[in-house]
């Protein structure tokens, strides 16, 4: 397999008002930076744990802030190497697909060259032939497209249970509410530093591991025995 329209901008004779969308566009992005700022200041001065005022009645509570290395999880993790396993199977049965269906046009093609070129076939014959054949290339084409997107959309869909996986089982881990904040650390995210005494990566790999293996045997239990 083969791996902006402009929209004219009109004035509005109607109504002279001025559009107020650039100042409230441009305040949220304030804010929003501020926000970012204010987390990054708690993260560098908690070092993990400090006190704030966080329940309702204004009592002081604990604040623990942590974060993980999706890299690192998505490396680790043993549920990401069978879904990269089941989609190179997956993979490979759309380009068997494609390949068996190219090789029959082909066989196909070869074929009506060798009678064209032996004069088996008249002008007419080989007009409508070469028609047909045109029609079956063109067919192959929408194949090869159809082929490929069934191939994205399966890669994004496993992606996205991997990932909801992971976002769940922090979540149970977490019920508890022993953090407070649990961060995304991974290569080219937002988070350039924080201290390594605030990682947990290896604790949630370890309890990933743990309950995607009694999944799988959970799996295999349930599956009737193989002749």
């Amino acid at each position: 397999m083969s791996e902006e329209m402009e929209t004219p901008v009109t004035a509005n004779p109607v109504s002279e008002k001025k559009d107020n969308k650039p100042l409230i566009t441009m305040v949220i992005g304030v804010l929003a930076l501020l926000l970012a700022a204010t987390a990054l200041i708690i993260i560098f001065t908690c070092n993990g744990s400090c006190k704030t005022n966080t329940s309702s009645n204004g009592s002081q509570g604990d604040v623990r802030i942590v974060w993980v290395n999706t890299d690192t999880i998505w490396g680790q993790y043993d549920f990401v190497d069978d879904v990269k396993a089941e989609l190179a199977v997956y993979e490979k049965n759309l380009q068997d697909k494609y390949a068996s269906s190219v090789t029959a046009f082909q066989n196909e093609y070869n074929a009506y060259i060798k009678k064209a070129s032996a004069y088996q076939l008249s002008l007419d014959q080989q007009k409508k032939k070469e028609e047909e054949l045109g029609q079956k290339q063109q067919a192959l084409q929408q194949l090869d497209a159809e082929l490929t997107q069934l191939l994205v959309d399966e890669k994004t869909a496993r992606n996205m249970e991997v990932h909801d996986s992971i976002v769940n089982f922090i979540a149970r881990m977490n019920k508890d509410k022993k953090y407070t904040l649990i961060l995304e650390r991974s290569y080219g995210g937002g988070i350039l530093w924080a201290d390594s005494s605030m990682e947990i990566t290896s604790t949630v790999v370890k309890g990933l591991n743990e309950e995607y293996k009694a999944i799988k045997k959970e799996k295999a239990k349930a599956e009737p025995a193989k002749e």
